[in-house]
């Protein structure tokens, strides 16, 4: 008889893995696999990424345009703060002009910006990244990291499942690191994952021999909590079995770089941390722990950016503060456009690093890039005290093919004229290239009731 007991023991021996390696091979993303995963990351940077300040430097910024414009950028100086991303130019899609009125908040739009529902609700409802995790799938379904000036290790910022369930951002570098790499460690850290599996196992069994002792209530309770055990119990084996391409994707991490407190004199400034972010991120994609990935730097309720050290990104000492340069302050003689620029070209520096690692690595008849998209955007979109009635994006890949991106310059009618569109329907976009065909992501801006705000943008569709 095939009860949950044999199912989990069986799973913390690794005889599970039987039942789940069609999907495991879908997932590994080696080059022996005829379908490589695919993968999406969004970078979000709170309260820094004016449209007017990444637009190419010859194509003419009109001030309300009533048509669409598009573009190749060839021939076409990305600015000062995109420059990082040359490199990839052929595969850039800049997208402009699309509104997020919707989600319009003061100096960020938290999880509405992923999720086009008004700021301030928390945990509203579905964020893209989190609907595009329930389609990809994986070991880990999503995984947030991120940087703040805030001391903290977590936050719950810019994700949700559905209403009232935010997913975590992990803002320590080494909590993150122990978290998806301990399968691949060796010492005490893997004896600690070995015990995990081997207690999930355990636990599992000692509930279900209290099934018997319990009501129907209580039982349909208790089974939540065995489904509960199952999927973490399915997760530990998975893990073990892959301890080897773990390790060979695990990042070196420099312990001091676990300092999560930003102060005028950290010891630990903010783009280390990130730097070191970015080199996590790129692990859990090359592993195969995860599809879908959200970085932050600075985004989500109650940030407005990233603060830092002047010396961090320029010559001189001194501190920028994210809401000064925000409110428009010129510290140590530079305007705040110019401290934004900087503080852009620094973090896409390292959002650079993890594109040139993914474009490294073979897969199918392309690399690890071909098959992945990454999302650049704001939280707080065209402004410190946003409107939202543009909201800016910058896209690398892809998916293979499956959209019509690279090498464009793309901006839509100006908010309420005809052939405008929103920020939901670049979602709906990316929904639909994965296969959910939904029609509506969000909810709809009453004040654009006469335009179409349902499907995806049908520039973007192959």
């Amino acid at each position: 008889m095939f009860t949950r007991r044999t199912f989990f023991r069986g799973t913390a021996l690794g005889i599970g893995g039987a039942y789940l390696s069609p999907f495991l091979k879908d997932l590994s993303g080696n080059e022996n696999s005829p379908t490589p995963p695919q993968r999406v990351v969004f970078f979000v940077q709170g309260n820094g990424i004016y449209p007017q300040e990444i637009q190419p430097k010859t194509i003419e910024r009109k001030k309300k345009p009533s048509k669409i414009e598009q573009q190749s950028l060839d021939g076409h100086d990305l600015p000062l703060s995109l420059s990082p991303l040359n490199p990839w130019k052929k595969k850039m899609s800049i997208i402009h002009g699309l509104s997020g009125r919707v989600a319009r908040g003061s100096h960020n739009s938290g999880f509405a910006a992923l999720g086009c529902w008004p700021m301030g609700k928390k945990a509203f409802g579905e964020t893209i990244d989190a609907a595009i995790s329930k389609k990809l799938g994986g070991i880990y379904p999503h995984i947030g990291l991120g940087v703040s000036n805030k001391s903290s290790a977590v936050t719950y910022n810019l994700t949700s499942t559905e209403k009232g369930k935010a997913l975590p951002t992990i803002l320590n570098p080494l909590l993150a690191h122990q978290q998806y790499f301990r399968a691949g460690a060796s010492g005490t850290l893997r004896k600690e994952f070995d015990v995990d599996s081997h207690l999930l196992d355990f636990m599992a069994d000692d509930v279900k021999r209290m099934r018997s002792k319990l009501n129907s209530t209580e039982k349909e309770k208790l089974d939540r909590y065995l489904e509960a055990f199952e999927k973490m119990s399915q997760r530990q084996s998975q893990l073990a079995r892959m301890s080897k391409q773990i390790q060979k994707a695990t990042p070196k991490i420099d312990p001091k770089i676990g300092s999560i407190k930003e102060t005028k004199n950290s010891e630990t400034g903010v783009f280390e941390r990130l730097e070191a972010q970015f080199e996590i991120a790129a692990g859990t994609l090359i592993a195969g722990l995860t599809n879908v990935v959200t970085i932050s730097a600075g985004a989500g309720p109650d940030r407005i950016g990233l603060s830092c050290m002047a010396n961090e990104i320029d010559a001189k000492g001194g501190y920028v503060g994210a809401h000064a340069i925000g409110h428009g302050s010129n510290p140590h003689g530079k305007s705040s456009s110019e401290w934004h620029a900087l503080i852009r070209k620094k973090c896409l520096e390292k959002l650079a690093q993890l594109i040139q690692q993914l474009e490294s690595i073979p897969e199918g008849s392309g690399s690890m890039l071909d098959h992945t998209l990454i999302v650049y955007m704001s939280d707080s979109a065209e402004g410190h005290h946003p409107r939202c009635e543009e909201w800016p994006f910058v896209l690398i890949g892809n998916l293979n093919g499956k959209l019509k991106l690279g090498n464009t310059y793309l901006r839509y009618p100006w908010y309420g004229n005809s052939g405008h569109r929103t920020i939901a329907n670049l979602y709906l976009s990316i929904l639909h290239a994965l296969g959910d065909r939904r029609k509506n992501f969000g909810i709809h801006d009453l004040q654009l009731q006469d335009l179409d705000q349902t499907g995806p943008l049908a520039e973007l569709m192959v």
